[in-house]
């Protein structure tokens, strides 16, 4: 049995070393910068996050996220999951309406947030909208959706497709409904 000493160790070292240095390709730029792109993570990520946004010292809304996201390549969205909450103030800086949902994304330069999954916008009457998808512009203070909507109030329940309110839920329109609503007689 032949045992290797250091005399016979360094020579076979260096072979391997050699051996991989001369075997590896000329870096192509390409595949580098693939590996290396900014959007493969996200430059920051924040958990269980609390955000008060203002208007003017006034409060406006408050949200909370379990997690957001964002990225440096100049993406103007901040991608929101584990759950949000997104609570409305109005002029008096009272609660007004609360937004809840799975997931969202919040884009930054449009001042508009879409709420995705399990959608559900409360207002302080006890109007409640349940729905899959819904957007929020905060610029001009719309709710709107596309998707199938499911309204529960104190006088009825309205079903339908597609919905535009302002963002106290106060005032809204179904753009297709189906359902029954108990009417007052006037007196």
């Amino acid at each position: 049995m032949r045992i290797l000493n250091q005399k016979n160790t360094i020579p076979i070292a260096m072979c391997f070393v050699m051996g991989i240095f001369f075997s590896c390709k000329e870096n192509d730029m390409a595949i580098v910068q693939e590996i290396g792109e900014e959007n493969v993570a996200p430059f920051q990520t924040t958990y269980n996050g609390h955000y008060t946004f203002t208007d003017s010292g006034r409060l406006r809304n408050t949200l909370e996220a379990g997690k957001l996201q964002q990225w440096t390549n100049d993406s103007d969205f901040v991608n929101v999951s584990d759950g949000l909450k997104l609570t409305i103030f109005d002029k008096r800086q009272e609660k007004n309406a609360v937004l809840t949902a799975d997931r969202g994304l919040y884009y930054q330069k449009q001042e508009k947030m879409e709420a995705h999954g399990n959608v559900v916008f409360s207002n302080v009457k006890g109007d409640t909208l349940l729905t899959e998808m819904l957007t929020w512009y905060s610029d001009s203070n719309l709710i709107y959706t596309d998707s199938l909507v499911d309204i529960k109030r104190a006088d009825g329940h309205i079903k339908g497709r597609g919905l535009r309110s302002n963002q106290e839920f106060s005032k809204y329109t179904i753009l297709a409904p189906t359902g029954n609503i108990n009417l007052k007689e006037e007196e």
